[in-house]
């Protein structure tokens, strides 16, 4: 098979982006993604048992706030500029412990569809991926110069040569 070349290549690129894209898109718009917050059930004063109307109780979510102090310590260790690695490390690391404390708080559940349409959306999502790869893949930079195409050591005498000139008028 021949090279496409560079503009072939970034066609490929390109389509292949968009194919990912929207088989991303499709897939992620049949989730549905909710809070995960119960209710508690209530015994209302007429006697009978409420359902739904009672506090909301959010499930995966406690000490969240107790993050926010290693993040605070982090940033202000940035700012006073001491410290820089610790800083970077108590920063990303209470960004990604409150990532991962969200997403564990979020219930993602996926809405009803076909197969066919799930088998196209999965297509469309490996299809996409392949046809970027393979375009990045056939790309081949250009080669830097060798070492042996110029002579550093004569350049820089003859460099020299022309200053001494320079100097002596």
């Amino acid at each position: 098979m021949t090279k496409p070349g560079p503009v072939g290549d970034f066609l490929q690129f390109i389509i292949g982006g968009c194919l990912f894209g929207s088989g991303g898109f499709l897939l992620a718009n049949q989730v549905m993604v909710r809070s995960a917050v119960t209710y508690s059930s209530y015994r209302s004063r007429y006697g009978g048992w409420g359902d739904g109307g009672g506090f909301a109780m959010p499930f995966g979510t406690p000490g969240m706030g107790l993050l926010m102090l290693p993040l605070a310590l982090g940033v202000c260790l940035l700012f006073a500029g001491t410290y820089k690695r610790w800083a970077n490390l108590l920063v990303w690391a209470s960004l990604a412990a409150l990532f991962v404390g969200v997403l564990n708080s979020l219930r993602m559940t996926f809405m009803a569809t076909t197969l066919w349409q799930l088998a196209v959306y999965v297509v469309m999502i490996g299809a996409g991926g392949g046809l970027m790869f393979r375009s990045l893949s056939s790309y081949q930079p250009e080669p830097l110069a060798k070492a042996d195409d110029f002579d550093a050591k004569k350049e820089l005498e003859e460099l020299r040569r022309r200053m001494d000139s320079r100097d002596s008028q």
